[in-house]
């Protein structure tokens, strides 16, 4: 008896660098996120004009000018939470999770896929970021921004979302 042997390659293609598809721009919604609401600074952090914050141009893990350097990773709220205790960049060490109000003031109206600036924060994910917004009714829960629908809801804290660190001005 003749034995055959079938030997079956997978290969996985992760790509890191470009987490959102084409955004698609609406011109008959006002634009209220345009570029001049925001001052990108050399040291790639971000001053928003309009809330008087300054963002981290990339979201947690990435970096460059396009942000498109390094793997963005997710984190559960904890883990989140000590990142931004810790984190030190462009000379602050004051970075935070930003509250729910904060991290929903970039989410554009007029923009989908994803909800913001994309000349001012590039190769952002269409998908959850935390905040350090907790639930009121579920102390196991916090809140939580989708970056392509532009809603925000609540979601366990031992689930994996995205990070954009901020910081007063």
């Amino acid at each position: 008896m003749k034995k055959t042997i079938l030997f079956l390659t997978i290969n996985i293609i992760f790509l890191a660098t470009n987490y959102s598809l084409a955004q698609t721009c609406q011109d008959y919604i006002p634009n209220e996120w345009e570029d001049s609401r925001y001052v990108i600074r050399s040291d790639n952090t971000v001053i928003d004009y309009q809330t008087n914050l300054m963002w981290k141009k990339c979201i947690q893990g990435l970096s460059g000018d396009n942000c498109s350097v390094g793997l963005g990773g997710k984190f559960n709220w904890e883990a989140a939470l000590q990142l931004a205790k810790d984190h030190n960049f462009a000379t602050y060490s004051d970075w935070r999770l930003p509250n729910i109000k904060e991290l929903n003031s970039l989410v554009t109206r007029n923009c989908y896929n994803p909800r913001v600036n994309e000349s001012i924060f590039p190769n952002t994910p269409a998908d959850l970021f935390w905040s350090s917004s907790p639930s009121a009714r579920n102390s196991s829960q916090t809140w939580q921004l989708h970056f392509n629908y532009g809603y925000a809801n609540t979601e366990e804290r031992n689930s994996s979302n995205y990070v954009r660190l901020v910081r007063s001005r």
